[in-house]
Order: structure tokens, then sequence, then C-alpha cells
């Protein structure tokens, strides 16, 4: 298979996503544990640092997440959990050819562990079934290896011999979620036993939307070409007479700036990253539940 090297690893860092993404493919609304503790997940899943204590917030610095950022307010996780679940979205961008949609999504399913109401459910995180299959519509013909350690499945990584397609490897949504080591609930409307992947479940990954600006307030556009030509002219010409010593303090000053631009630049890549993965789930949110969810959101607006 020829494996694709220059991907770009997009990562839930700012709080993300993180993404076409996860929302609700479900009416049913997950119940909260406000009471429940921490419960390690087993199988592949690291156990969890605060096994045993209800979940919390978690600050910045040495002990942040380094992937599914958007719980961080109300978490089980620690960098246990999203340490493996970043080189799992890294080695899907590297080695697993996979289209941005199917990157948003595997996220999102990874970040499942990190979800409050989840790690309180004792068990492998529970997912919804029609989320499980949107993820595999989305990834089918991404690239993915098995594990011979934990006999699941994963993406293809660096030092993976035999890669194939997800297609190969299973057959549906549910079949790929469980062959990754999640439980899956095809009930997706249950109160009773709510799962990953439903409206509420995902709400944490959403924030209110910007409001729009009047199209009448807009300024009109002045012809900046001859401006630009005489300003750079004028640049040119003080640059000739400058002395040495003047040109080197200009010289370090460009490069000062120019650190400092690439610096802001990062932090607006990261930012767009998270706003790309919040419209992507209002998207998937808007299809399942019509102005259901729009009147959810805005609930969400009003209690902030």
């Amino acid at each position: 298979m020829g494996r694709s090297l220059t991907k770009k690893v997009f990562l839930i860092q700012s709080p993300i996503l993180f993404l076409h993404l996860l929302i609700s493919f479900s009416s049913g609304a997950t119940k909260p544990y406000s009471r429940g503790v921490c419960v390690s997940k087993g199988g592949r899943f690291p156990p969890y640092e605060s096994q045993g204590k209800p979940p919390k917030s978690v600050g910045r610095g040495s002990d942040d997440l380094t992937l599914c950022q958007v719980f961080r307010k109300k978490t089980c996780c620690s960098p246990a959990q999203t340490n493996l679940a970043f080189v799992a979205v890294r080695n899907l961008a590297t080695y697993g050819e996979a289209s941005q949609d199917c990157l948003h999504l595997f996220e999102l399913l990874e970040c499942s562990i990190c979800n409050p109401n989840v790690g309180v459910q004792p068990g492998p995180p529970r997912i919804c079934a029609s989320f499980c299959n949107k993820v595999f519509e989305a990834c089918k013909d991404a690239y993915f290896a098995s594990n011979a350690h934990t006999q699941m499945i994963g993406p293809c990584g660096g030092n993976d011999i035999i890669c194939v397609k997800t297609s190969n490897w299973v057959s549906n949504g549910t079949s790929f979620c469980e062959a990754a080591g999640f439980s899956v609930q095809r009930n997706d409307d249950s109160r009773k036993e709510p799962c990953y992947g439903s409206k509420a479940s995902l709400e944490p990954v959403v924030e209110p939307r910007p409001r729009r600006v009047s199209k009448k307030k807009k300024k009109k556009k002045t012809p900046l070409k001859t401006e630009t030509l005489s300003c750079f002219k004028d640049l040119l010409h003080w640059v000739r007479v400058m002395t040495t010593i003047q040109k080197v303090s200009l010289g370090v000053s460009f490069l000062v700036a120019g650190m400092f631009l690439i610096r802001r630049w990062n932090k607006g890549h990261q930012k767009q990253r998270l706003a790309a993965i919040q419209r992507a789930a209002r998207r998937l949110g808007g299809k399942a539940n019509g102005n259901s969810y729009s009147a959810a959101v805005n609930r969400r607006v009003v209690q902030s």
C-alpha cells in the first residue's frame, strides 16, 4: 500500500476539535452521573489515576490533557489516557491515509473515555451504534492494523507490517467499534443506558455560535495598489540611506516580529481546528434533531 507521510495531524489541542464530527445521531439524552465516581475501563484503556473519585477539572500545564481538552472542565482523564489517543490519531493522519472527516470523527471516538458520563460507567466506553456507523463510513478507506497484544484494531503505525483498509477488517460500524475495543449500544434512545455519541453526550464539544456582523455596515473597499507601491518605494529609499548599524538593528527587529507572528499563527491554527470540529458537530446535530438541537444550544448560551 502507498502510505502518505506528509499528512498533518489534526489534533484537538485548543478547547475541540475538536470536527465532520460527533454529535448526535439520536434523540435520547445522556443521563448525567453527577454522583458517580471514575471506573477504569479495562481492555486497551489505561486505568484512571482518579479511580474511585468523582470526575474533576484538569488545569493547564504539565498535567493538562494532550488531547480531548474539550472535556477538561470535568473528566476522569489524565495524560495517561490522552497520550495513547494522541498517538492513535497521529498514526491515522501520518500512515492511515485518512480523510479529514475520518480524523475528526475518530478523534472524537477516542475521546469518549474522557467524557465524564462515560468515565463513571463500568466496562468499556459505551458508544451509540449510530455514531459508530458514522465513524466507519468516514474511515472505511483508511488503513488499520491488528495489535497482537490486545487483539484489537487501531490506526496503522510506523512499525506495523500488515496494514489494510478498515472495510477489509469489518463490514459495519458496530463491528468497527467492537474491534477497536469499545462496547456498542444499538438502542440510542435508551435513557436508562445512555451512550456516547448522542446529542447530550457531545454538547461539551459545542460552543455558542458567534453573532453575525450586519452586512449593512460593510466598509467600502479602497484601491490600495497605488498606495502600497508608493510606501514600498519610500521604504526602499530609506533602507538605502541607512547606516550599517541601523540596518542590523532593523534586521533584528524583523526577526523578532517574524517569530512573534509565527507563534500567533500557530495559536490561530489551533483555534481554527477547534472551530471546524464544533461546526461539524453542529451540522451533525442539526441533521439528526432539527430545531431541537438549535434550541439546546440556545439554552446553553442563556445558562452561561
